[in-house]
């Protein structure tokens, strides 16, 4: 008896470590997510939580009925908000949508928007997207020299308006691909940040006697900030564009990659104003970053020559209210690059929206 109680006190004592982590894991989880509004992203444990919010509550989904079944039920209370707040959040993308009923007399647009890495020789795979998605209107981030110039020259035949703009730094280009004609365009990175990393691109064009106005846009990531992970540059550039934006009438569209997921308060601040698309009539969690499946998508940073799924998504397109959204959805590739594109299917249903 002796030898069998001993045989069973290494598995005791595991099952005991499960649910003092359990419980760690769920008090923690539970208070960030009960205080990061009061201590907003101005702490840094906030904003790194919120980065990554999502995947840190979907434990708690498998630990709540695994120590309900263990009759845990203290730990299995820990796990009870995490779980709740990600239903709240993203139950409804594994729910059936209700279909968009169409005017009659609205214009129905394919939008792409893909962030390509910066990518100067191998384009083909890319080329093949950007053909195979037949999009009507393409916004383009990091944009090289060399996939501009490759761009103009493969898809003229598909995309007669282009706005292609390039520099030194591959990746702050900023391009748009358009059916219909751009009546205007203007690019620019933030004067107001020290580091000009990256780019924005407004166009203007003519939909069928409507302008609509596109907004590509790519703010820097946090990690990229001279502070250590800080979204106040990410903020400070999404300010300059919402700026922008208050000036603008009629249909607008604002897209790129955004490098923030939808637990950051950026995006609440963008969908206090817009709709995004996929969170409208996506379905599943519509990851776009990191694709790290093909060698020339490794970035400079990562270390191992491995195959990584995407677990972020920090692409969007966003509308106003002269838009109707029909379908979203990540691109099943990536093309080489570490994003994979976002498809959106609006419906032009009112050119003259305030």
């Amino acid at each position: 008896m002796l030898h069998h109680s001993r045989s069973k006190s290494p598995l005791r004592n595991i099952l005991a470590a499960f649910f003092i982590l359990s419980s760690l894991y769920g008090i923690v989880v539970s208070i960030l997510l009960l205080v990061r509004k009061q201590l907003t992203e101005d702490n840094k444990i906030v904003s790194y939580f919120n980065a990554f919010a999502h995947m840190l509550m979907l434990p708690a989904l498998v630990l709540l009925p695994l120590n309900l079944v263990f009759r845990r039920r203290w730990v299995a209370l820990a796990q009870v908000i995490p779980t709740a707040v990600f239903i709240s959040a993203y139950g409804r993308f594994f729910l059936p949508r209700k279909p968009t009923v169409e005017t009659p007399s609205s214009r129905q647009l394919k939008i792409l928007t893909f962030n390509i890495h910066s990518e100067a020789e191998v384009l083909e795979p890319m080329l093949a997207i950007l053909r195979e998605c037949d999009a009507d209107i393409i916004s383009l981030q990091e944009l090289s020299a060399e996939a501009a110039e490759c761009f103009h020259i493969s898809l003229s035949d598909l995309y007669p308006y282009r706005a292609l703009h390039t520099n030194h730094r591959a990746n702050s280009g900023q391009g748009v691909l358009s059916r219909f004609p751009i009546t205007s365009q203007a690019y620019w990175q933030n004067p107001n940040i020290a580091r000009k990393i990256l780019g924005h691109l407004r166009v203007e064009m003519d939909i069928d006697g409507t302008t609509v106005t596109v907004y590509n846009t790519h703010p820097i990531h946090p990690g990229m900030s001279d502070d250590g992970f800080s979204t106040r540059p990410r903020g400070a550039e999404i300010d300059v564009v919402l700026a922008q934006v208050a000036h603008d009438t009629g249909p607008i569209l604002i897209m790129g990659d955004f490098n923030m997921t939808d637990q950051s308060e950026d995006y609440q601040r963008i969908t206090a104003q817009f709709e995004d698309s996929f969170g409208a009539t996506g379905y599943g969690m519509g990851f776009t970053f990191p694709d790290l499946s093909t060698f020339q998508s490794l970035p400079g940073y990562w270390p191992l020559p491995v195959r990584l799924f995407p677990f972020l998504r920090l692409d969007y397109i966003f509308y106003n209210s002269a838009f109707q959204p029909i379908k979203a959805y990540a691109w099943p590739t990536s093309g080489g690059s570490d994003h994979r594109p976002v498809l959106a299917i609006l419906s032009l249903v009112n050119g003259n929206t305030p």
